[in-house]
């Protein structure tokens, strides 16, 4: 959010700047300004989208090597790791939620909002 106000802040601040030209008339700089943040602003979209696209993936597999053996002893005919694989879900299910509460940031929104209030 912060950087967002500081991005719309320098924007404005560049509308306003008045550039001279080579044959005395004056250019706003507002189109120009414009168009490079505009080209800047949809690298930056892109290069996030597939960071978040590569974390989402990554996130994906290390909940799936949590859960596969505890599904794997689900299927077991062994009736000592089927009641293991129902006391391991319990488990797996809060720490695939604290895993995606850590990776939306809603995490870090809880903790923020008891440490500052």
């Amino acid at each position: 959010m912060k950087k967002n106000a500081i991005l719309i802040v320098a924007l404005l601040a560049m509308l306003s700047v008045q550039i001279p030209m080579a044959h005395g008339q004056l250019m706003n700089s507002s189109i120009t300004a414009l168009a490079a943040t505009n080209t800047n602003s949809t690298q930056i979209n892109g290069i996030v989208d597939r960071a978040f696209g590569i974390v989402a993936g990554v996130a994906g597999l290390i909940i799936a090597i949590l859960w596969v053996p505890i599904a794997i002893g689900y299927f077991s005919r062994d009736l000592d790791r089927k009641a293991d694989a129902k006391e391991r879900t319990k488990d797996a299910l809060i720490g695939t939620i604290i895993f995606i509460m850590a990776i939306s940031g809603v995490l870090y929104a809880v903790i923020h909002y008891i440490v500052v209030g």
